[in-house]
């Protein structure tokens, strides 16, 4: 539990942002329930009108305990932190504020696209207010309008414009802009890049061109901040993924922090974001738990609403490793990826199975993820016959253009062990496996790409 003071030495109304607490929370001031949110990676906030000068207490109380309709399963493979996990924030709100900005479009063209923005706004005056509203694209203006809002009340404005002259994000010349929406005594800015994503015959496109991602999966986790990792951390992280020749990134397995996918946003680097719906040891008659199902969804939700203008995400992932040989997992799976579509088209639905052999889930996705550990589990290197006969099933479901992606391969090395025959956990071995499996997926042509497993060791529950 945290307790804490927040002193005013004005009256305002505030906004309580918290950017993830982990698991359960319950948040009060000055003794008043404001509400619960359940989570562990996503934002909610609470609004709090009229607040006097002096002093205010806040109280967060927080239980990550795990159980088996909680996200992630009780059983699972990373250390599962709890507590506040990134920042909180205490925002003076004016009467009016903007309360959400969503940027849509359809690219028209090589530099040309249909844009619409919805601008959400909130009243907490007593009176109706009529007031301007002004939009700029990087710094320029391109709107000026005003807006009528009732009193404690709330309106949405749309403007839809074209757009010309943009110049489309890319890995090469990543172009990011800047959208603020001013209106009265409250700004918002966001910032977004222009780009297409579509799949065809087996292949991933950004902007028409054919991708081949090498990558790497990243847990957001640190021996000594856990969940709560640094910035600065963050961006040597990226700069060591950059020099091993990566082109994406693998968010395993749970929304990452705002931060990191604006420096993936700055330099290019593709990003595959995923909830906690861990599974390898998941009993498919959890899957349709009425609970689990409405905490999955909404999770799915809030990732996609805090993260749709980061043009660096390319695949909206719904779950990993769970029994996908199940009816429950079908039907869970039909009613994320139904979710996912009606929120957002202009990314790819992603899964990764661990049955790649049994998978009854593979015409369900736009992209298929296989984690498949042959080499380190199972002995030998045996992803050939594998493949052959995934391939043949992908044809069997449905999705035998559906682009592949091996989303984990490996083994684990001993930090130290080297200089002998390359042996099953030596450092030899690793490296042998990683550039037999890596050189074999790159001459399959019906696998687009592939996400070692990882990119550094990260504390376990095993």
């Amino acid at each position: 539990m945290l307790r804490t003071w927040v002193t005013l030495d004005n009256p305002s109304h505030l906004r309580l942002l918290f950017h993830a607490v982990m698991g359960h929370a319950d948040v009060y001031w000055n003794g008043q329930h404001l509400g619960y949110h359940y989570g562990g990676f996503t934002p909610f906030d609470f609004t709090i009108q009229d607040v006097t000068s002096g002093e205010h207490e806040l109280i967060v109380r927080t239980d990550s305990t795990l159980g088996t309709n909680t996200l992630p399963y009780h059983i699972v493979d990373w250390f599962h932190y709890g507590g506040i996990i990134r920042p909180v924030e205490v925002q003076r709100l004016p009467d009016v504020w903007v309360e959400g900005m969503r940027i849509t479009y359809e690219m028209t063209g090589d530099s040309s696209a249909d844009t619409r923005i919805v601008l959400k706004l909130r009243s907490l005056s007593d009176k109706p207010v009529d007031l301007p509203v002004s939009l700029y694209r990087n710094n320029e203006i391109f709107t000026n309008q005003n807006a009528y809002l009732p009193a404690k009340g709330s309106t949405e404005l749309v403007l839809e414009q074209k757009w010309s002259d943009l110049e489309r994000w890319n890995q090469e010349d990543p172009a990011l802009y800047m959208i603020r929406a001013v209106v009265g005594q409250d700004d918002l800015t966001d910032r977004i890049g222009f780009r297409t994503v579509e799949t065809r015959d087996k292949k991933i496109l950004l902007n028409g061109k054919e991708l081949y991602l090498q990558g790497v999966n990243r847990h957001e986790e640190h021996p000594e901040w856990g969940f709560a990792f640094p910035n600065k951390l963050m961006t040597k992280e990226l700069d060591i993924i950059r020099q091993m020749g990566c082109n994406t990134v693998r968010g395993s397995h749970y929304p990452q922090s705002e931060y990191w996918l604006d420096l993936l946003d700055e330099q290019g680097i593709l990003f595959w974001s995923e909830i906690p719906i861990w599974g390898a040891a998941f009993p498919a008659e959890e899957t349709d738990d009425p609970l689990f199902v409405e905490r999955a969804l909404t999770m799915m939700d809030e990732m996609i609403e805090r993260d749709f203008h980061h043009p660096s995400i390319l695949f909206w992932s719904v779950h990993n490793e769970i029994d996908t040989r199940s009816q429950q997992a079908y039907d869970l799976s039909v009613k994320m990826t139904e979710l996912v579509r009606s929120k957002d088209q202009s990314r790819l639905v992603a899964f990764a199975t661990m049955h790649p052999m049994t998978d009854i889930c593979l015409g369900l996705f736009d992209v298929i993820g296989i984690n498949y550990y042959g080499g380190w589990y199972f002995g030998h290197v045996e992803f050939e016959e594998m493949l052959k006969v995934f391939h043949e099933r992908c044809n069997e479901y449905g999705a035998e253009y559906t682009p592949v992606l091996m989303t984990e391969f490996g083994g684990a090395g001993v930090y130290g062990d080297s200089g002998w025959e390359p042996r099953l956990f030596s450092e030899d071995y690793q490296a042998d496996l990683l550039g037999k499996s890596l050189k074999l997926f790159r001459s399959d042509p019906n696998i687009s790409g592939n996400y070692v497993w990882q990119f550094a060791d990260t504390r376990a529950n095993f």
